[in-house]
């Protein structure tokens, strides 16, 4: 059986959803608001189904593939205008042809809930939050694969992280890969969709938070839809680009340079090599009177500016050293340029491999280098999913002040002292009171 679906064009009412990816794709409790309807067309009986689509349509190709994964097939066809539901069925049915589903699943206009043709989603902002509302009472298990109730009202996806100082208030939907640090309020009635970190002390209740965004420290969101920059307060309606990467911002499609070879870190790499020179000696001495190999080497994924390929670099480390000490050989790789001071911990091909989604492969869009914001937090388990979030969110925000805050953190770790600082307060950039985002 055939059927046809519409992709809305961009609505001026809700256009600020539709800057990074067109309507038709827009992620939605989890998944792209497309891939309900081709779900709720198989369970019709549908084997056959042709997309019509006027904005991006190859992005829409690109989320839906050939629709094998439901049991379809699927083709997404350019359109120059959208189709009125009768156009369509004029252009593309054939009226005595009988493996069409009957009306009115044959031709569906996708601006609704499937099922619930009164749930409009792109009339106005808050129809849109309102229609969210909406799904979740439905029934929140059955948006996300794996999702799980972790308290009445209160549902996670998977390899979500959520500090245990956090605070989570029913109602709230929280996605799969997000990341919430310590004293973040949750709730009630905040989605967070795939992706997302909220960092220490922000809040967020009664707001959609779109896929990868990342939330400030102290930052306050109500009554909002923020998707990357931007920020729409649905009950006025209004529209506000933050300019302040540090309150509200993408955590992908960033043009992070990955040429690490910076003239100033390579120099300080040979001063430093130079003064512990003699310190690494012994150390290769001491492991030759025990009988060890002093040096191990070790194959690294080399960064990618699009993360989907790699290639490999060669490092060393001291195979009896401590942790830190051990990675004294690997400023002959920032030397040449191939590692940074600052950056994400080299993974090895099979590590990289294993990333499985765009969220954790930027981890290889970042330089690779000695010192990695997950070890200044912390987090030394490198296949952790804490280690993965932080890995992405350092790709997504590398900056010059980000690096000294990295640095001194890791030095006072090392030293064995606690910070007392939020952890996302950019070298100092923040007060301790909290910033409220609110659309003009």
């Amino acid at each position: 059986m055939k059927a046809l679906l519409i992709c809305p064009d961009e609505c001026p009412e809700v256009s600020a959803l539709a800057g990074p990816a067109p309507l038709a794709n827009l992620c939605f409790l989890g998944k792209p608001f497309i891939h309900y309807w081709l779900e709720h067309l198989a369970g019709t009986g549908a084997k056959e189904i042709k997309i019509l689509a006027v904005d991006r349509p190859d992005q829409i190709r690109k989320a839906i593939g050939t629709g094998a994964r439901w049991g379809l097939r699927v083709e997404v066809i350019p359109e120059s205008h959208e189709l009125t539901c009768d156009e369509a069925r004029a252009k593309y049915c054939d009226l005595d042809s009988s493996d069409w589903l009957q009306k009115p699943n044959d031709i569906s206009f996708i601006d609704h809930l499937p099922g619930f043709p009164e749930q409009k989603l792109f009339e106005s902002y808050i129809k849109y939050f309102s229609a969210i509302q909406f799904w979740v009472s439905q029934n929140p298990n059955r948006l996300q694969i794996g999702a799980k109730e972790i308290q009445p009202g209160i549902w996670i996806g998977r390899r979500t992280q959520i500090s245990s100082q956090a605070k989570l208030h029913a109602p709230c939907w929280i996605g799969e890969n997000v990341l919430i640090k310590p004293d973040a309020e949750i709730g009630p009635m905040a989605i967070l969709e795939n992706g997302v970190v909220v960092e220490n002390a922000a809040t967020i209740s009664e707001s959609w938070i779109g896929t990868e965004t990342f939330v400030g420290n102290l930052t306050q969101v109500q009554s909002s839809l923020a998707l990357g920059d931007t920020l729409v307060n649905f009950r006025r309606a209004s529209v506000a680009k933050i300019p302040d990467p540090f309150l509200l911002c993408a955590l992908r499609n960033r043009n992070v340079s990955i040429n690490s070879g910076h003239f100033l870190g390579r120099v300080a790499a040979v001063v430093v090599a130079s003064l512990t020179f003699p310190f690494a000696l012994i150390t290769i001495l001491k492991a030759k009177l025990q009988g060890h190999r002093a040096l191990r080497p070790r194959r690294a994924a080399a960064p990618e500016i699009d993360a989907e390929s790699f290639s490999s670099i060669t490092y060393f480390e001291f195979s009896n050293s401590s942790s830190w000490w051990r990675r004294w050989p690997q400023l002959w790789n920032v030397m040449r340029g191939e590692f940074t001071w600052i950056g994400n911990r080299p993974l090895t091909l099979i590590e990289a491999g294993k990333l499985v989604n765009e969220f954790e492969r930027m981890w290889l869009v970042a330089p690779i280098g000695l010192i990695s914001q997950g070890e200044a937090e912390g987090c030394t388990d490198i296949a952790s999913d804490e280690a993965r979030a932080h890995a992405s969110f350092y790709a997504a925000q590398a900056n010059w002040r980000l690096d000294f805050a990295v640095f001194f953190k890791a030095l006072l770790r090392l030293a064995g002292r606690k910070l007392a600082a939020p952890s996302s307060d950019q070298a100092g950039e923040f007060k301790e009171q909290p910033i409220e985002l609110t659309a003009p």
